[in-house]
């Protein structure tokens, strides 16, 4: 049985990523200080973050040009047609995992 299309009150709620993996919502972030717009796709953040709500992305991200957090805002949009064209939009190619080294000094 397909899946029913989110009615708009489904996309104001927002219940979780993998509700609105189907290919025609996109997650776009912005950062109210930088004014930066990017668009993901639900699909590539549900593989990086897990199946959590679109409210709680924001809180996941940190803006890539003044590297903070708390002016971040997430919300789910459903463009039209005549708008995707031209749209850029960030698609997840890998994951790489940092391993960094924390040390402490001990006297003996």
């Amino acid at each position: 049985m397909p899946e029913k299309a989110p009615s708009r009150v489904d996309v104001l709620s927002a219940p979780t990523l993998r509700y609105y993996a189907n290919g025609s919502y996109y997650v776009k972030i912005d950062c109210a200080h930088c004014r930066v717009k990017r668009f993901y796709e639900p699909v590539d953040l549900l593989q990086l973050c897990g199946n959590i709500s679109v409210r709680q992305i924001a809180k996941q991200f940190r803006c890539e040009l003044c590297n903070r957090k708390d002016y971040l805002a997430a919300d789910l949009i459903s463009p039209p047609s005549k708008e995707l064209v031209g749209m850029t939009i960030r698609r997840l190619v890998q994951i790489q995992i940092i391993r960094k080294p924390v040390w402490k000094d001990v006297k003996l």
